[in-house]
Order: C-alpha cells, then structure tokens, then sequence
C-alpha cells in the first residue's frame, strides 16, 4: 500500500474482512510482542508480575480449591500463569501458535509444564484435565463458530466434573473499543516495526454481529510504504456466553468480576465465568 491507498481506503469495513487477526505468529511480530509481554510498564499485551500473581492465588484457593491438578493454558502466550500454576505443584499444559512466546515458555517454566506451538483452531488439546483455562479476552478474538469449536475441544479434553476458565471482555467494553476516534502515534520502533514509523488507527462496530474492528496503518517513515492490519473483537452479553457455553455441554456457570473475584481498578472491562463439565 502507499499513501494514496490510505486516502481510498474502505470506510465501511466488516468484520475480519481485512485479515483473521494481526499475524502474531510472525517471527518478527512475535519477538516484538514477547517484549510486551514482558514488560513491566503496562498490561496492555500481559499483566506485570504483580497482578498474575494475585490472580493465581485465586486460582489456587477458589478455583482449584489447592489440589493439585492437570491444568490446559488455552493462548498461554510466555506461560507466565501455567509456569507459576506448576511451581505450586499442578502439572500444565500450554497452546500458543507465537514462536518467540513459546520458546521463553519452555525456558523459563519447571519441568511439569510442557507447551505445543500451535493454532487453538486446530491443536490437538489432548484429554485428562481438571481445568482449562481461557483469559485475557482471548475468547473474543475468534469467529464465533471457532470459538464454539475451540469450547467444544476444550470440553472433549477434561475429567467429568472438570471445570473451564473463560475471561472474556464486556460486552460495553468491546463496543466501546469499536467507537473509538481515529488517532495515530510515531515511534522510532514498537510493535510493528523495528524501524521509524506512523501507526493509524481507526475503530469500526458493526452493530448487526456485535464485533468491533481495529485498522492499524503503519507507515514506514523511511520508504513511505504502508502496511494494513486488522483485528476483529466480538462482544458476547451475559445470555450470549451463556448460551455458548450451553452449546458446548457446559453447566454450573458461575460468574465473577475478575480474575481475583472482586472487582479490580484497571480491569479494562473483563469478566470472568467458570463451568463445570
């Protein structure tokens, strides 16, 4: 793309209409991103240090009520929650198809956490475990028909009784990002470029399918080329979640503001739902 593509651009974009998601398995925007990861100024890409280790606590006494326990990360990205569910004694398993996230998984977590480089659409989840959890509004990411797909495995892979972990965004959150105003940064390098460049970013909602849409141009500030990306976010209500869930064999559905049970400040619009197989 170039500049006069951008003045062209469409401005009625749908959903996933310019790519399933930003390609995260790219080596070079995964290296970029484990950075983001691991950063300890914000939470936007993972939470600091801190904030995880509250949230595993909770875990550990409410939901897997400190028994030890088979644990399947579903886009466990560095293995920063599995690597800190096994040092308190749970054997766990982690899927992420972002090569840079893996590889610093496998090197920093114990032996009793293992990871497959892997898309949620089509990895083999494997069965025999007591929870599967699926956090950080990842579910929202998908089609709706993958994430059935994605709940329906996730179902097959646990123990009767076993229960699953969603952290989903709002349904007001999701919209809200879907009306943001266009705006746009410099950077001498971040996330989707190592060089000098201008990130656009624009919003879409589409109000019919209740998804909202993300567009970065980033302009490369030596050549003037531009490169396109998008990113899909669909808003799930109470009942929809529900339902989704229901769909997939889940019952018992217990619901809470967040991943220490309470309310958190900062919490950028997550809840979180726990069912039981």
């Amino acid at each position: 793309m170039n500049l006069n593509d951008v003045i062209h651009r469409n401005m009625a974009l749908r959903p996933w209409e310019e790519g399933e998601k930003i390609p995260w398995n790219d080596p070079g925007f995964s290296r970029r991103m484990l950075r983001e990861h691991l950063t300890q100024k914000h939470d936007a890409a993972s939470r600091r240090t801190s904030k995880i280790k509250r949230h595993v606590d909770w875990l550990q006494q409410v939901v897997l009520e400190s028994r030890p326990s088979r644990i399947l990360d579903l886009g466990c990205g560095p293995g920063l929650y599995s690597s800190r569910l096994a040092a308190l004694g749970h054997t766990c398993h982690g899927i992420d198809f972002s090569p840079a996230s893996i590889e610093y998984a496998r090197e920093h977590s114990p032996g009793t956490c293992s990871y497959s480089l892997s898309d949620l659409r089509s990895a083999d989840y494997g069965e025999g475990y007591d929870l599967a959890i699926f956090i950080y509004g990842e579910p929202n990411v998908f089609k709706v028909a993958d994430a059935r797909a994605i709940l329906k495995k996730s179902y097959a892979a646990l123990n009767p009784g076993g229960r699953l972990l969603l952290e989903i965004q709002t349904f007001d959150a999701v919209e809200q990002l879907g009306n943001q105003p266009a705006t746009w940064y410099s950077s001498p390098h971040g996330l989707f470029s190592d060089e000098p460049h201008l990130c656009l970013m624009e919003s879409f909602w589409d109000e019919t399918q209740s998804v909202a849409t993300e567009r970065f141009l980033i302009v490369d500030a030596g050549s003037g080329e531009v490169s396109r990306y998008a990113a899909s976010t669909k808003a799930y209500d109470d009942d929809a979640i529900k339902s989704l869930l229901h769909v997939a064999g889940f019952g018992g559905m217990r619901f809470f503001p967040s991943l220490t049970g309470k309310e958190e400040t900062g919490g950028y619009g997550f809840e979180v739902i726990v069912a039981e197989k």
